[in-house]
């Protein structure tokens, strides 16, 4: 066997036993259920051949009585224990999966937004759970059938030597052969199964993707093309598909050829000895049993070949997944200076694609205390510039400080209880209002709420929900307007009580009333936090202490914002005089 092969199939049963190690328990007594179960299927035919031999020979009739009710009792006790191994079977698989369906979760949400920019929701949905079925398939009836079907066959042909030996050789004959074919061709649909599964993922991300973009779609008359797409990918599952399944079904194909030989020669020879004395009518039907008997485990191996293939590919897909590392490294200090934080960018620069630079450069520097406005065109690199200071990417160059220490040195727990980011966008999780609003953080008291709520003006409409703040939402957000839900996401991060915040233009989607409001409660709760303002209207620079004007990646203005204002040929100068807001957009 080559070493490649080797090395998988350590690795694939090291998987195995990892996730079934807290399971063992039931393990165990699924193991001595098996043991019992099989010693009553072999013991069934044992009866039937007395009752037979019995009756031949003109047994009394009550003791075919005895022994038909004492099949009875075999066979209803046969079934209930299988029913057991077969909840217990379930209930063992759905336990070790689930951890494993865990830990892939919690590994994609530890990765960073560069892996994420590659995988859409609907593949990932797809490599978490659709990846995970397939294991957990094989996993349910691993044991129940794998180990039960060698008990089965080492019980059957241990038996059958007592018996008749050339009819045992025959039938030990056909079992090795049919074992042994099947563990020569059990990576054979591997392959082929992982590009199945691949095709499937490329399905679900598109139907995710689509589903998302559902008002961009019908707006703008592309829904022939989506179907023309899905039509496209739903054949690639299909052929990709059916060659996983003519590839995955060879060894229940040649298993059936070597069954049908085998019952012929042993059928042959039981009539044989019959005929000439050497065995017994209720022998012969033993005989002819136990091949029958013979059959089923193999079969059940046959199917496990097939469900191991499509497992193998769950479990390579699953490890692939598991190898993502996350470029963000975890630093090791938690503490940052109390109060206010201070920023610094010193010559960072900054690429999501490393011939496409974003950010070069970049030097300034925000004392603990002040307002910093960001503005510039579309694609200048405003919102680059707050993704990278909270580290959902790593800068290509240059050091980034808050509060005087390098955030790499940071652990990522500690830069983000200190550092706040309203965007335009709001999640909402399905959950109650309160979950919604602190982010399922328990230690957020109802008074702190409302207390923030009423200062943003989001209280009114707490107060008209039915159940208040334990009202229920629902995921997605189409419960909340527009303006409410950036009311909601400034409440979020100002109940955290950062020490530096970044907000992406708070008031873009609000009336004027409303904003009017607005700028002074984030003017209040500012009070004791640096501010970063990412702008799109000029007026919400107001109150700001610098300007920071960005072009194409690079700093072309940066300074305070009066002398800015006061100095004609500044850009910051020239906006205000124009009045025009367009070279923000």
């Amino acid at each position: 066997m080559p070493k490649e092969m080797t090395k998988e199939k350590k690795v694939s049963m090291t998987w195995l036993f990892q996730y079934l190690r807290p399971v063992k328990g039931r393990l165990v007594i699924l193991l001595v259920m098996l043991l019992v179960s099989t010693g009553l299927q072999l013991i069934s035919p044992q009866i039937i051949k007395r009752f037979i031999d019995t009756a031949a020979a003109g047994g009394v009739l009550t003791t075919l009585i005895q022994l038909a009710g004492l099949f009875l009792v075999v066979a209803v006790l046969n079934q209930v224990i299988n029913v057991a191994v077969s909840y217990l079977g379930n209930d063992v698989s759905w336990r070790a999966t689930n951890r494993l369906r865990g830990d892939l979760l919690k590994h994609c949400l530890r990765l960073d937004m560069r892996f994420h920019n590659l995988k859409t929701p609907g593949e990932m949905i797809e490599r978490v759970d659709g990846d995970v079925t397939s294991i957990s398939n094989f996993f349910s009836m691993f044991i129940v059938q794998v180990i039960g079907s060698f008990v089965l066959l080492a019980g059957i042909l241990g038996f059958m030597f007592t018996v008749n030996l050339p009819i045992a050789i025959v039938m030990t004959v056909f079992t090795f052969v049919s074992i042994l074919f099947m563990a020569f061709i059990r990576n054979l649909g591997v392959g082929p199964s992982k590009d199945e599964r691949e095709a499937s993922a490329s399905l679900f991300g598109l139907i995710e993707e689509r589903i998302a973009g559902i008002e961009d779609v019908q707006a703008n008359g592309n829904v022939p093309y989506v179907m023309n797409r899905f039509h496209q990918l739903m054949r690639t599952v299909f052929l990709k598909g059916r060659k996983a399944w003519m590839i995955r079904v060879i060894p229940w194909n040649t298993t059936v050829i070597l069954f049908a030989l085998a019952v012929t020669a042993v059928l042959l020879l039981g009539v044989h000895y019959y005929l000439i004395g050497q065995i017994s009518l209720g022998t012969l039907f033993l005989i002819y049993q136990y091949t029958q008997m013979l059959n089923d485990p193999i079969e059940m191996l046959g199917d496990q070949v097939q469900e191991f293939q499509k497992a193998k590919s769950g479990m390579l897909r699953s490890r692939e997944l598991l190898s993502h590392r996350s470029s963000i490294v975890d630093g090791e200090q938690e503490l940052l200076p109390q109060g206010a934080l201070g920023l610094e960018f010193e010559k960072v620069s900054f690429s999501y694609n490393k011939d496409k630079p974003v950010l070069r450069n970049i030097n300034f520097t925000v004392k603990p205390g002040e307002r910093l406005g960001i503005i510039g065109r579309t694609g200048s690199g405003k919102s680059s510039l707050s993704r990278i200071l909270l580290r959902l990417y790593n800068i290509d160059s240059g050091v980034i400080r808050v509060g005087g220490i390098d955030i790499t040195t940071l652990k990522l727990p500690a830069l983000y209880r200190r550092v706040g980011m309203v965007t335009q966008n709001v999640q909402l999780f399905d959950g109650s209002l309160r979950d919604n609003l602190t982010l399922f953080d328990a230690g957020v008291s109802d008074g702190s709420i409302l207390k923030t709520t009423e200062q943003l003006g989001l209280r009114k409409w707490i107060d008209a929900q039915p159940s208040g703040l334990d009202t229920h939402l629902t995921a997605g957000g189409s419960s909340l307007s527009a303006g409410e839900a950036q009311l909601f996401a400034l409440t979020r991060v100002f109940l955290t009580k950062p020490s530096l915040v970044i907000l992406d233009e708070p008031s873009s989607r609000l009336d004027a009333a409303t904003e009017t409001m607005l700028q002074i409660a984030v003017d209040q709760l500012m009070e004791e936090c640096t501010g970063i303002i990412i702008a799109h209207r000029l007026a919400t620079l107001e109150k700001a202490d610098k300007i920071l004007v960005l072009s194409d990646g690079e700093i072309i203005e940066f300074g305070a914002r009066k002398e800015l204002a006061q100095r004609p040929n500044s850009h910051y100068a020239r906006l205000l005089a124009t009045g025009t807001e367009e070279e923000l957009a």
